[in-house]
């Protein structure tokens, strides 16, 4: 019986993001992407998906901006940055590697927060799971924007709330037969030079 397929993405293979290469029907794998939203005085003010990552940054002047950071019904951080990127396991090895987040093996169902520039070098990146709700306040700065994998909104203002969850859907991979996540990692990050 064949395999149907409703939606598939591809992405360039020479880029760093791993979700890339010729198609075939065995070993599918599943991601899950994020859903999020732009809340300004309880109303949604913009709605978008993301498959690699959300991005809040500053604007286009050099201010920071400050954002204040809840997951779940809990605070975990006030941040002094110019940004904060939210990266899937996907994302993870796009905009969070070079902001010098880890990466994030697909098999693990989490998001990966990342300072982009923080004030106060204690700001580290952390994983955590991908079960609760994150949301962003923007505290202070000027012309702050979110991006949801480059669907973007700008000019957001202060006390605008960005939240960010596991979508319901889930957007499926094939890779070609005897794909490798380790080997592609070692030829992409060149991680085998030297070895012969």
């Amino acid at each position: 019986m064949p395999i149907q397929f409703t939606k598939l993405a591809e992405t360039n293979s020479n880029q760093l993001t791993f979700a890339a290469g010729a198609w075939t029907n065995t070993a599918p794998q599943s991601l899950t992407y994020a859903k999020g939203g732009v809340w300004r005085d309880d109303q949604c003010i913009f709605e978008g998906f993301a498959m690699n990552d959300v991005v809040v940054s500053r604007g286009a002047t050099a201010s920071m901006v400050e954002l204040k950071i809840d997951i779940g019904d809990e605070f975990v951080a006030n941040l002094r940055a110019d940004g904060l990127i939210i990266g899937s396991p996907t994302g993870s090895t796009a905009y969070a590697l070079s902001a010098g987040g880890p990466i994030l093996h697909p098999g693990i169902a989490g998001w990966v927060l990342v300072p982009i520039a923080p004030h106060d070098l204690s700001n580290r990146p952390i994983i955590v799971p991908d079960t609760r709700e994150i949301t962003i306040e923007i505290v202070a700065g000027r012309d702050a924007s979110v991006n949801f994998d480059m669907q973007s909104l700008a000019s957001l203002l202060h006390g605008d709330c960005i939240s960010v969850r596991r979508s319901a859907h889930q957007v499926r991979f094939l890779h070609p037969l005897g794909w490798s996540y380790y080997a592609t990692l070692r030829r992409k990050l060149h991680w085998n030079a030297g070895v012969t």
